[in-house]
C-alpha cells in the first residue's frame, strides 16, 4: 500500500511540474556562432518562435519586461505567433517591449492559420491528419502585427544593411499549411551575401541546396516538449528527427537555431525536461573568427 502510495504521489508531483511549474521557467539561451562570410561587427539575434499568444499570461509578460533590457540588432519570430485572436492584444503589447536597431521580422506557422481547439491537437496536428474548422483570420493578423512595426514575411525578402554588409533575410511562409513557395522566398538569394532563412519548420532544408543558406532559424517541434532520459523527445514534428528537435547544428553548410519555443497550445502546455525559450544568438564572421 506504501508502494502505490509514493508511486501516485510521484506521479501527481510530476504532472504539477509538468503542467505548471516547467512550462512558466521560460529560459534565455545566450549562444555565439561563426559565419563563413565577413561580418563588420558581432551581430546580436533575439529569436522568439511558438509563442503562442491566447490572452494574458504573467510568466510571459515578465518573461518579456526581461528581454526588454536586451538591446539586439533584430528580432526573429519564427511562426505560431497566435494561438487564437484573443492573443492579438497580448502579443502586441510584449512584442512593443523588445528594443532593436534594426526592427523585428516574423513569419508565420500553422497556428497562425488555423485556431486548434482542443480535439484539434491530437486529431489536426500531424502529418495525414486533415485541417482544423475553424481558421485565422490571418491577414487581420498581418495587418496588425504590420502597424505595430513588425514586418511579416510571406514568400519575401528584407535586406538589413549592418556598416555596408546586406544580411538577406528570407522568410519563408508556413510549409505545414502549404503555403510555402521556397523558389518565391529566395528569388533574391545571392551567394555573394550573407542569407538568413526564417521557416516555421527545419523542414524547408528538404528542399534547399547545399550553402544556399549561411544562418536559419526555425521552430515548430517545440523541442519535443516531453523528453525522457537516454531518449529524448517523443515527438518532435520534423521529419528530419530527433537531432534536430532543437538546439543548433549545422546542415546543409547553414548554422540553423531551431528553439524549443517560448509557449505551447493552450490546450497543452505541458513540458518535462525541455524548458521553453528564447534564443540569444550572438554572430560573428570570419574577420572575428
Amino acid at each position: 500500500m506504501n508502494v502505490v502510495l509514493l508511486i501516485t504521489t510521484l506521479f501527481l508531483l510530476l504532472l504539477i511540474w509538468a503542467f505548471w511549474i516547467e512550462p512558466r521557467l521560460i529560459q534565455l539561451s545566450r549562444h555565439e556562432i561563426v559565419l563563413r562570410k565577413t561580418l563588420p561587427r558581432p551581430v546580436h539575434i533575439l529569436h522568439l518562435s511558438d509563442t503562442h499568444f491566447a490572452g494574458p499570461h504573467k510568466a510571459i509578460s515578465r518573461f518579456f519586461d526581461r528581454l526588454s533590457g536586451e538591446l539586439v540588432d533584430f528580432v526573429v519570430v519564427t511562426g505560431d505567433i497566435m494561438d487564437c485572436e484573443e492573443g492579438l492584444p497580448f502579443c502586441l503589447e510584449n512584442l512593443k517591449k523588445l528594443k532593436t536597431r534594426y526592427g523585428i521580422f516574423a513569419v508565420f506557422g500553422n497556428h497562425d492559420y488555423f485556431d486548434f481547439q482542443f480535439a484539434d491537437v491530437f486529431l489536426h496536428n500531424f502529418p495525414g491528419q486533415g485541417r482544423p474548422l475553424i481558421t485565422q483570420r490571418v491577414d487581420f493578423f498581418e495587418q496588425s502585427l504590420e502597424e505595430a512595426g513588425i514586418r511579416v514575411l510571406r514568400n519575401e525578402t528584407e535586406t538589413v544593411v549592418i556598416e555596408n554588409i546586406p544580411l538577406l533575410i528570407h522568410g519563408l511562409d508556413d510549409p505545414t499549411t502549404g503555403h510555402a513557395d521556397l523558389l518565391k522566398a529566395m528569388q533574391n538569394f545571392d551567394p555573394g551575401k550573407i542569407n538568413i532563412l526564417l521557416t516555421h519548420t527545419i523542414d524547408a532544408f528538404l528542399d534547399l541546396g547545399e550553402d544556399q543558406i549561411d544562418l536559419s532559424f526555425s521552430g515548430h517541434s517545440h523541442g519535443g516538449q516531453i523528453r525522457l532520459p537516454l531518449v529524448g523527445p517523443l515527438i518532435t514534428h520534423t521529419s528530419l528527427g530527433r537531432p534536430y528537435a532543437a538546439g543548433i547544428f549545422e546542415l546543409k553548410g547553414a548554422v540553423c537555431a531551431v528553439s524549443r519555443g517560448l509557449n505551447a497550445s493552450r490546450f497543452l502546455c505541458a513540458r518535462l525536461l525541455c524548458r521553453p525559450e528564447a534564443i540569444l544568438l550572438t554572430v560573428k564572421g570570419k574577420t572575428f573568427a
